[in-house]
């Protein structure tokens, strides 16, 4: 993490290039990521539905305990080092305090909460199904968009 040390990232010819290249791979993460939870449990309610509880008119068996926890494991690892990262990078690039503070805050709220509600759902109650969705959406767009801001201000004249 030396570019936290390095007064001006722009001017820093290495530290930009290193920059840049973590922020187009924390990018990439993030729409594959999106590609892979469509593939793996499905965006739509429903697909959750049956990803969790299972369907008996097409025989599709209820995701079992172990496999969810699987799930649940790669989330927290893969959003906390892609939010950790972005989040200082874009701490660093970003003009705006209020912003910063509002941008890491509302992604990693919603990391957070998404990771949390997909076991709730599966052993409380399917509603938490709704809370899942919204947050892996927010947090995913938060991350977004503070990628693509960071490199237009490491990369702007």
């Amino acid at each position: 993490m030396r570019f936290t040390l390095v007064k001006d990232l722009r001017t820093d010819t290495l530290m930009r290039s290193l920059i840049g290249g973590l922020l187009l791979f924390a990018l990439l993460f993030l729409l594959f990521d999106v590609w892979y939870k469509i593939e793996q449990i499905g965006l739509l309610p429903t697909d959750v539905i049956t990803l969790l509880f299972g369907n008996e008119e097409e025989f599709i068996e209820p995701i079992t305990q172990s496999s969810l926890l699987e799930i649940i494991h790669m989330d927290i690892f893969f959003a906390m080092m892609t939010l950790l990262t972005l989040s200082a990078v874009y701490a660093r690039l970003s003009d705006s305090a209020s912003r910063k503070m509002i941008m890491i805050n509302l992604s990693m709220i919603g990391a957070i909460v998404g990771i949390i509600s997909l076991p709730l759902a599966y052993f409380f109650h399917p509603l938490f199904i709704y809370i899942w969705l919204l947050c892996f959406w927010v947090w995913h767009m938060i991350a977004f968009g503070m990628g693509i801001e960071s490199l237009w201000k490491l990369y702007r004249l």
